[in-house]
């Protein structure tokens, strides 16, 4: 027989709550001493424990658990209770961290925490790319497009033999209702591969830029944010789509950082 103390250990529960449950007929305890009053409990007892703990942390009451246990619910619909309950909380806490990747940023960019360079206005060349293309509204759309994409186009480029001769670019192009998010390569002038489309990105006299270095990309939206902010200050005005040239990504070895150049053509 086990005290009370050591089944509520093994149980994972408090001795108040097996004193609760015991009240309340959900979990009575194997023996109970008539004249001290102390409970005792039987190892087999910890299957019933079990399921009780783990219907009351799917949700349900201590009255339906009580329903559900004396009507001798089988191990494989209980099962299939918490893994769907399993399922329900890996998916909200993918939703808090990327809540708190969000905050984050936020946070970064109300206290100007980015690791940028100094703005500079330069010429932009043509681009010559094949990329793939999504039309988008949010900026967490951009976020969650991007990066599949370009390992799409990666993937092509490869199956295709051809060589990449450049940093990969991300180009941005305001429509009327959101924009193009375009993840695009340089390969020169091989053919371009099966799968993705050419597109050519045209010269542009004047852009201003800042460059964004860091471990992550946590820090692209507030760059954004201070280029565009630049831009106005300086009485200019964005003209044409914004490019950003990843001279550098932890892809490319060892200690290798985020390197983008953020590039906004300007009138």
């Amino acid at each position: 027989m086990l005290s009370i103390g050591e089944f509520a250990r093994l149980a994972g529960v408090s001795v108040r709550m097996l004193r609760h449950y015991d009240q309340l007929g959900l979990l009575r305890p194997q023996r109970v001493d008539p004249f001290s009053g102390y409970r005792s409990y039987a190892a087999s007892q910890l299957d019933r424990a079990n399921r009780l703990v783990a219907l009351k942390d799917l949700g349900f009451t201590l009255e339906q658990v009580g329903v559900m246990l004396d009507d001798g619910m089988p191990d494989v619909s209980l099962a299939g209770l918490l893994r769907t309950r399993r399922e329900e909380l890996a998916a909200q806490i993918d939703a808090d961290r990327q809540r708190l990747r969000e905050v984050e940023t936020r946070l970064r960019s109300i206290e100007k925490e980015h690791p940028m360079s100094a703005f500079i206005e330069t010429p932009l060349p043509e681009l010559h790319l094949v990329q793939l293309a999504a039309k988008v509204s949010e900026m967490a759309q951009i976020e969650e497009e991007i990066s599949g994409m370009f390992d799409r186009v990666n993937e092509l480029i490869g199956r295709s033999g051809a060589t990449r001769v450049g940093p990969g670019v991300a180009v941005y192009t305001d429509v009327e209702d959101g924009m193009i998010a375009a993840a695009a390569e340089q390969i020169g002038d091989a053919p371009v591969p099966d799968g993705l489309d050419a597109a050519t990105v045209a010269a542009h006299p004047r852009a201003l830029t800042v460059r964004l270095d860091g471990a992550d990309l946590s820090g692209i939206q507030a760059a954004w944010q201070a280029l565009v902010a630049e831009i106005e200050r300086r009485g200019l005005r964005s003209d044409g789509p914004a490019r950003e040239i990843y001279e550098q990504t932890p892809f490319d070895g060892p200690g290798a950082r985020w390197t983008v150049d953020l590039q906004q053509p300007v009138a």
